[in-house]
């Protein structure tokens, strides 16, 4: 796998940090994929900035994959996990995965890559982030199920992300903490690293902690909710942190 160094100097998305989805996605492209939808919020926001491109998604949460079908009515939505996308063969000029992969059970997650590169046009381009392993990893507040099942239980209630796995056949696993040389072993041959970003400390895994009873209460919209939001990705797009960072992005081309 070689490594191309990619700029983004000519993006039309100058006000989105550089570990934003959207700035990746190839001017020209006529179809998105989405790995792991959720509500559909990345996809409203590349309908916004590309009318034209032709978006897709899969979501294993039949509750949030509701929500995203009454969202984006145009889309082309299905209740699949990244292992086994139900599409044809390079059927999308981008893929973007936004902490999903960490979701996948990890015996998947190398099919998982493999079935997102055999969807991609020759060329296309794989956004792919992820938790990475670094100085804070162990504040993951995802984890704290697993560490203290008791304070989850009391944050959790009946949160908008965990509602509705009770019905999918997902199951939640421990949030792993990657590295980049684990993620390219993990994606195998047949790409071409663009480039390797990382971002966040721990403010990101402090105020996401944060907002977990907003989210309980379903008022995600409500002005403090939103301030940590903004808090955690202003973290997140903060490029100094290197080796020591709570988030990686790779973005792959597939040869």
């Amino acid at each position: 796998m070689s490594q191309r160094v990619a700029s983004a100097r000519n993006s039309p998305h100058r006000g989105l940090n550089l570990m934003h989805p959207i700035r990746w996605i190839p001017e020209g492209a006529r179809a998105l994929l989405d790995v792991g939808c959720n509500a559909g919020e990345l996809l409203h926001h590349a309908s916004e900035e590309f009318p034209d491109l032709a978006l897709a998604g899969v979501e294993i949460n039949p509750v949030a994959l509701e929500i995203a079908r009454q969202k984006l009515p145009q889309a082309d939505l299905h209740p699949n996990g990244a292992q086994d996308l139900p599409f044809p063969d390079e059927s999308f000029d981008c893929v973007t995965c936004i902490e999903v992969l960490e979701h996948v059970p990890a015996e998947l997650r190398a099919q998982s890559l493999a079935e997102m590169r055999r969807v991609l046009r020759v060329g296309g381009r794989l956004a792919l982030r992820v938790p990475h392993a670094g100085l804070f990893s162990f504040l993951d507040p995802n984890n704290i199920r697993f560490r203290l099942p008791w304070l989850y239980r009391m944050l959790k209630r009946k949160g908008m992300r965990d509602a509705g796995y009770e019905m999918s056949k997902g199951e939640v696993v421990w949030h792993h903490h990657f590295s980049r040389r684990e993620l390219l072993g993990l994606a195998g041959p047949g790409w071409e690293l663009e480039t390797a970003r990382t971002g966040g400390l721990f403010l990101m895994p402090l105020f996401d902690l944060a907002r977990n009873p907003f989210y309980s209460h379903n008022r995600t919209d409500h002005p403090i909710c939103r301030l940590f939001a903004r808090i955690s990705n202003g973290d997140l797009g903060c490029p100094i942190y290197g080796p020591l960072a709570y988030d990686i992005l790779l973005i792959l081309r597939k040869s």
